[in-house]
């Protein structure tokens, strides 16, 4: 009996702690379609990101539809901020299998990965399938469950309250850049910005679309204390929303933009 009831509590400690993880695993890797994609750098440019580990089987199937379901209800009220990756449990399965399977279920609009890199071990207990709902610049874990547990309602609610998280990054808040872009929306194809530095710093700049692909990069060299404007052809950019992230060695900070031609 005492035998029992250590097991009991073990068990009890081991899912507690599985579950106390808040915040996403970063991984790069690329999709079955030989896409790169960093978790961060998609969630930092304001998408919500759901990731189904399955097996593939029945079962994996039965209880993914739900999350994939509540993905593609967010199609229309925000299109192509909610994203479905269809991950292989352990890597272990050819991607025209997956894809084949997914397709197969009803799950066509998945972006599929068969990587190591993309691991459920980061999310507790694993599950066939398990499902998390990712979001927000914080990184965070909004939903984390496996096979039945899984609803539509469950992950619905979870991805509305990613996609409520905050859009702007200031990983060193004491050290706020003042980041200003003028005007905004860009018209023009000049991005005007300004922005203020407390030390000598060589200034970089990165522009990433909806989906978290760097798309342009600047740099500006041994700027001096003190405010500064920066001025960057970007008429190559087709309309829509980007985000600028703008660092030096102390500074960080993500602002959203939209290019409206």
């Amino acid at each position: 009996m005492k035998q029992y009831i250590l097991r009991s509590l073990l068990l009890l400690f081991v899912v507690n702690i599985s579950c106390a993880q808040t915040t996403a695993t970063d991984f790069t890797t690329a999709d079955c379609n030989l896409v790169t994609h960093n978790l961060f750098d998609s969630l930092d440019a304001g998408n919500v990101i759901v990731i189904a580990w399955v097996m593939p089987c029945g079962p994996c199937a039965t209880y993914s539809l739900p999350a994939y379901a509540a993905v593609q209800s967010f199609a229309t009220s925000h299109p192509g901020r909610v994203h479905f990756y269809m991950a292989d449990d352990y890597a272990n399965t050819p991607c025209s299998s997956l894809i084949s399977w997914g397709n197969t279920n009803n799950m066509p609009n998945s972006t599929f990965f068969s990587s190591s890199d993309v691991n459920m071990s980061g999310y507790g207990i694993a599950g066939m399938p398990k499902v998390v709902v990712l979001g927000g610049s914080d990184h965070t874990i909004f939903y984390n469950q496996n096979d039945s547990h899984i609803t539509f309602g469950g992950v619905e609610t979870a991805i509305s309250d990613a996609l409520s998280s905050p859009l702007t990054i200031n990983e060193q808040k004491h050290k706020n850049l003042e980041l200003i872009f003028f005007p905004n929306p860009v018209q023009n194809g000049m991005l005007n910005l300004s922005y203020k530095i407390e030390e000598m710093a060589d200034v970089n700049f990165e522009i990433l679309n909806i989906l978290g692909k760097k798309v342009l990069s600047f740099n500006e060299s041994s700027k001096n204390i003190g405010e500064h404007h920066a001025f960057f052809d970007i008429s190559e950019l087709t309309k829509g929303t980007y985000f600028l992230t703008v660092y030096t060695s102390s500074y960080r900070e993500t602002s959203r933009f939209v290019v409206a031609q």
